[in-house]
């Protein structure tokens, strides 16, 4: 294991412009120096207080190492783990690869492609992909809104797109989920704050809608939202006005639904064309790989292969929620 910066504590130390710019040069110093996505996920243990993945104690001693990795045993129940248990580099083999796997997804390369350049299999790229993702998946707390926000529901076809049929019963049940759509909410205030959740099928449901927005508006926020009975008569308390859309308004002062509504068809087409749809049970993944592109990145390939890696490396739970995800057959939808 090389280290990648040659004064830890100098770099624990910088503020939150420094460490930008350092992100913005990593995929080049990395490359330069010859150092691996383990590495990093290294120099990021370092910035946190490991927590047993197991009982989620954060009694722990450190145990030794083993190939190179810090060791930890949890005082708690006695489980040893390292300091990349559970993250999205867990069990990762050809790991001199996967930065550039990461510039291949920036810019916007198919799994073949991405497999071809690599040389590695299909599946694998695949499951790299989906690492990746069940990272950023954690990203969903945070985010939080402000002032005037827009509100609306997005449609998609549901997919179990890839998925092989072992019985005739699996197959005519998949064939009639097939013939509803899938609901997501979507929420995006002034200040460029976006979010959007998969919360079942045909219909976003009042009480996932209160339940979402309990935990991220602000006191006194403005709500536009669409002219749908489900978005009527929130309860959340926090609302200081709420402006229904109809479809003769166009815009009324400062409330209208266009952000939100450009968001989403942008969202629609980047699915469908960028990946021809994708399975249902991996929508929310996709869902949060569009909105950390919209608050996280700068669209400047190199500069985001940084940025990238340090999200994905922020999340200890990646590796068991992808395994998660792969393992369960559909996602559960009501």
């Amino acid at each position: 294991m090389k280290n990648i910066v040659s004064n830890l504590k100098e770099h624990l130390s910088q503020g939150k412009q420094l460490n930008l710019e350092f992100l913005n040069n990593l995929y080049n110093k990395m490359k330069l120096q010859g150092n691996d996505v383990v590495d990093y996920q290294h120099l990021k243990a370092e910035s946190v207080s490991p927590q047993c993945p197991n009982c989620k104690s954060i009694h722990i001693k450190k145990n030794g190492h083993q190939q190179g990795q810090q060791m930890y045993k949890c005082k708690n129940c006695g489980k040893n783990f390292r300091e990349t248990t559970g993250t999205f580099v867990y069990y990762l083999h050809k790991k001199e690869l996967m930065l550039d796997y990461i510039r291949l997804m920036l810019e916007g390369k198919t799994l073949r492609q991405c497999s071809k350049e690599l040389r590695i299999s299909l599946p694998t790229s695949f499951e790299w992909r989906h690492r990746i993702l069940s990272a950023l998946r954690s990203f969903e707390n945070n985010v939080n809104f402000f002032g005037i926000m827009e509100i609306d529901e997005l449609k998609l076809k549901y997919s179990e797109k890839g998925r092989r049929y072992k019985t005739l019963e699996e197959y005519l049940l998949a064939q009639e989920l097939k013939t509803h759509n899938v609901a997501v909410l979507s929420i995006i205030d002034r200040s460029g704050n976006m979010f959007c959740k998969l919360t079942g099928l045909d219909n976003v449901k009042r009480d996932q809608i209160d339940k979402i927005l309990l935990a991220r508006i602000s006191k006194n926020a403005v709500i536009c939202s669409p002219d749908n009975e489900e978005f009527k008569n929130l309860k959340t308390q926090s609302i200081k006005d709420k402006t229904i859309i109809t479809k003769r308004t166009k815009q009324y002062g400062q409330h209208g639904l266009s952000i939100v509504k450009d968001k989403e068809n942008d969202f629609a087409k980047w699915i469908n064309g960028t990946f021809r749809g994708v399975a249902t049970k991996y929508l929310q993944s996709y869902i949060m790989w569009y909105v950390v592109k919209h608050k996280y990145l700068l669209s400047r390939v190199i500069n985001d292969v940084g940025r990238m890696l340090n999200l994905a490396a922020s999340d200890w739970e990646a590796w068991y929620v992808y395994m998660r995800l792969k393992l369960k057959h559909r996602e559960k939808l009501t």
